[in-house]
């Protein structure tokens, strides 16, 4: 055998060895940063909720996207926040919430674009909102919500609005899909 060919085993050997040792780092990597946000959301003392009744007596407007950030730096909390996006007329706000405590640790305001104002009246057009997926899964069963998006942009046929759902039960994460419509769930998956 030639010096070149045993030189390009050795040398397709050793990216192959490196590309599955790296693609190891990164799965745990992802399930330590999944292990570390089971932990912080199973600690807090609040519920979304909770958070999103604290938030509803300020009167911020049309809840469209909820999030909980187990590793908030932005805002003056120490520990866990939850992040709700409202629309109010053609200003978008996001309220941070303090998971533990319940306090506004800040409020960001910005006007909407377009195309943000497009997506937002799409979302309003669904038969089921953020609050309803809120109403219909927090808490229930030791689930617990960490973050509700939606996306219209038409990705199944069968869903062509639908919201992902983050959902915590037990020691598991699971990504969930529901139509907005139906509120049917047709995509489940654990989180990483």
């Amino acid at each position: 055998m030639s010096n070149f060919v045993k030189g390009f085993r050795r040398t397709t050997l050793g990216a192959c060895l490196t590309l599955a040792l790296a693609t190891g780092t990164m799965s745990t990597v992802a399930s330590a940063d999944t292990a570390e946000e089971i932990r912080a959301a199973q600690a807090t003392q609040i519920n979304l909720s909770q958070a999103l009744d604290i938030a509803n007596k300020q009167g911020f407007g049309t809840l469209v996207a909820v999030d909980f950030d187990d590793d908030d730096s932005d805002s003056r909390s120490s520990s866990s926040v939850y992040e709700l996006t409202f629309v109010n007329g053609s200003t978008e706000q996001e309220v941070k919430i303090d998971a533990n405590t319940g306090e506004v640790v800040s409020l960001d305001a910005d006007s909407m674009d377009s195309d943000d104002m497009s997506e937002f009246n799409t979302q309003q057009r669904a038969k089921i909102s953020v609050t309803g997926i809120i109403n219909s899964l927090d808490q229930k069963n030791g689930n617990r919500i960490l973050e509700i998006e939606f996306d219209g942009d038409g990705d199944y046929n069968d869903h062509p609005q639908y919201y992902e759902v983050d959902l915590l039960r037990g020691n598991q994460i699971y990504k969930i899909k529901i139509d907005a419509d139906s509120g049917r769930e047709f995509e489940r998956e654990l989180k990483d």
